[in-house]
């Protein structure tokens, strides 16, 4: 895919070489909110769920959003990027500045490797997606030391399995698909909605990496990745990342989502 990406601040495109953004307090600390869309064929997916859960996260952080300016830039924006199937990450600091970014799509044909690594959740930001990505960050760098691609977050005072640092995480056990409870403090993924749309049978249920073994099979959920098998969770056990039913699982949930993007069904390119 080419190297070169659209980048819009403010409501205008710019050279993403320039130094254009104001260096302001939502940069400097962290202090902001984003989303991170997909779209397909320039179709945004989703759209007004993610800006749902944008303002949700802003009222959660105090932060002013105009989502009608928001949303209009999105659609424009869409329009002119470089490639027509492509990540589209939003950003609103606080000191105001818009940043629209397109951004790779990432191989999902390749099963992951995740890696169990603690962390807690801070009831301060508890749902919302803010800029403060910091321990999300590390927790990648920790699983990649140890092997893996990504990192498995689990709550540090009783191994709990809670998400992805970027993904949801949910698993094939008998007759159920299972996700963590949103209550441990995951992120109310979208993704995670539309698997309840093609899929019977989701339930929610607490569970250590240790439980884990027995499962059929294992994924990734999330809007850019839609979803990625997940072959071993180091230090726990392999998964059947061929299983049947997660690929069909997962052709389905490809189909919702080209669909809620007004995209025909098949691969994206």
């Amino acid at each position: 895919m080419n190297g070169t990406r659209s980048l819009m601040v403010d409501g205008a495109l710019v050279d993403p070489a320039d130094r254009t953004l104001v260096l302001d307090d939502g940069l400097v600390r962290g202090d902001g909110v984003f989303e991170g869309l997909r779209q397909y064929d320039r179709g945004l997916r989703t759209l007004e769920a993610h800006l749902d859960r944008l303002m949700r996260s802003a009222a959660q952080v105090r932060l002013d959003v105009d989502r009608e300016l928001v949303s209009r830039e999105l659609r424009e924006f869409s329009a002119l990027t470089v490639e027509p199937n492509a990540a589209v990450r939003v950003i609103v600091t606080r000191g105001g500045q818009r940043v629209i970014r397109e951004e790779p799509l990432p191989d999902t044909s390749t099963p992951w490797r995740l890696a169990p690594v603690e962390h807690r959740v801070t009831p301060l930001l508890h749902e919302a997606k803010t800029l403060s990505y910091a321990p999300n960050m590390q927790a990648e760098r920790l699983a990649q030391e140890a092997g893996a691609d990504h990192a498995m977050l689990i709550r540090a005072d009783d191994r709990v399995v809670l998400e992805g640092p970027t993904f949801s995480i949910g698993w094939i056990e008998g007759d159920a698909i299972v996700f963590p409870p949103l209550a441990s403090g995951v992120l109310d993924s979208i993704t995670r909605r539309l698997v309840r749309e093609v899929a019977e049978g989701v339930v929610e249920r607490e569970c250590t990496p240790e439980g884990l073994v027995g499962a059929e099979a294992m994924a990734c959920f999330s809007t850019v990745a839609e979803s990625v098998a997940v072959s071993e969770v180091v230090g726990v056990g392999a998964f059947d990342a061929e299983s049947n039913r997660l690929g069909e699982l997962r052709r389905s949930l490809a189909d919702l989502c080209r669909a809620s993007a007004g995209a025909p069904s098949g691969p994206a390119g």
